[in-house]
Parts: C-alpha cells; structure tokens; sequence
C-alpha cells in the first residue's frame, strides 16, 4: 500500500503543469483574507470608555442587569429575612438558658441553707431535771460519733470550704500619671555579698586553720603517706591531702 501511494503521488508531480507558487498561493491569499482584523489606531481611554457606556453593547448590558436585578433583590430579602429569624431563635434560647440557669442558682441557694438541727431526745425515764435538756451524750461512743459528723461537716459544708479557702485579692493600682508609683521589694534568696556567695567551693580552699595544723603535723609524721593522713581528717580526702600539700607552702612538701 505504501509503496502504490508513492507511485501515485510521483506520478502527479511529474505530469502537474502547476507550479508550487501557482498550487500554495490562492491558499495563503484566502487564509490571510479569513484572517484580517481591523485596527484602530489613536484610540484613548476616554473613547474607548465612552464605547462601552453607550452604543448597542451598552443597551444590552443595561438590558440583562435590569433582568437580573428582581432576583437580587429576593436573594436579598431572603437573607435578611433568614437573618432576623435566626437573631429571634437565639434571643429566645438565651431567654430560656437564663430562665433554667436562675431557677438552678436558686435551688443551690437552697440546699446550702443550714438546715435545722433535730433535738436529741433523751431515751428512758424523764424527770424534772431531764426533761428540758436537748443535746445529751449518752456514751463515749456517741461523743466520738459527733466529733467525728462534726468533721465530716467541715470537709464537705461548702460555706466552710469557701471562708477557708478565701483568697485575698489586694487592691488595684490606678496609673493615673503614665507610671506606677508602688514597686514590689523581694528579699527572698538576697545575696548581700556577691563574692563571698560566689567563691568557689573545691574542697582545696575551704581548709580551716585546725585542719592545716593537724595536716602539717601527720605530714612531718607520715611523709607521703596520704591515705594515713586523711584518716585524720573526717571532712578530707586522700586526693584532696595530695592536692592541698602540692599547692600549698607546707613544711616538707618540696621533698614530693
């Protein structure tokens, strides 16, 4: 099939009498024709806006807004009217939240009344001398019982929790001049001397006279011997012995 098709199209171009300028030029003049536009030149801003404010295009603009304009409107007045709706419902449930929420500070008020106390009435016989007594413990163990209700009140009354646990909230400061006039003086953790809070606590320094005494001394007596040395000191190590001796002036050192 290729092949009689290259046979087909050699043979056309052997016996065309057109040439190739003669085949493409009608071509390229009716496309060009299809494809011309007019141009405007010179034309400013205010001719070009005054084309689109008037003329036909102008008309039919004005035409499809004025169309569409009633159903903006109901859009609009849907809105609002879906708005006001919802402003109602929420006023409405707010009126009844604080309507439920009054009633149940009420019944709070209520139940945190003290209530009254029963009189304990006496068991057994009662005589002139019993009759107008009212609180009376019979036992140790209903003395216990009450102190015990007693503190058991005091953990869960919550008009005793709240005296207790009262917090005391100082008065506000007023900035009436652009700057507070009170500041809030701290001694907690004061260090009054910097340099002696500072001082370096290595062990090597913090010899007292007594212990550079007894040092010297089991020195002179057990020369090198630092082991020996530190059993004499409950507060210093044997490296500690051998470090202070190095660096300080002790009698027989410069022998290590």
């Amino acid at each position: 099939m290729h092949e009689r098709l290259r046979i087909v199209v050699m043979t056309r171009l052997a016996h065309d009498t057109q040439s190739r300028e003669e085949i493409i030029a009608p071509i390229l003049t009716t496309n060009l024709s299809i494809a011309r536009h007019e141009y405007r030149k010179g034309t400013t801003a205010d001719v070009l806006m005054q084309e689109i404010l008037s003329g036909d295009k102008a008309k039919t603009r004005l035409e499809s807004l004025e169309a569409c304009k009633p159903s903006l409107v109901q859009q609009f007045e849907t809105r609002q009217t879906m708005l006001m709706e919802k402003v109602e419902r929420l006023r409405n449930e707010y009126i009844d939240l604080h309507e439920k929420w009054l009633v149940h500070c009420a019944t709070l008020d209520e139940q945190a009344k003290p209530s009254e106390t029963e009189a304990v009435q006496p068991s057994g016989r009662t005589t002139r001398r019993t009759a107008n007594l009212t609180d009376t413990v019979r036992s140790d163990l209903e003395m216990e019982q009450i102190i015990a209700s007693l503190g058991n009140d005091d953990a869960t009354d919550p008009n005793h929790l709240s005296q207790r646990n009262l917090a005391v909230i100082p008065d506000m400061i007023s900035v009436t001049r652009g700057q507070v006039d009170y500041a809030f003086d701290d001694t907690n953790h004061l260090v009054t001397d910097p340099h002696e809070y500072y001082a370096p606590r290595t062990g090597i320094d913090d010899w007292t006279e007594e212990e550079k005494t007894i040092l010297c001394d089991k020195f002179a007596a057990h020369p090198k011997q630092f082991g020996i040395i530190a059993d004499y000191l409950p507060n210093k190590t044997q490296a500690q012995c051998y470090q202070t001796t190095k660096c300080n002036s002790v009698p027989a050192a410069d022998a290590i």
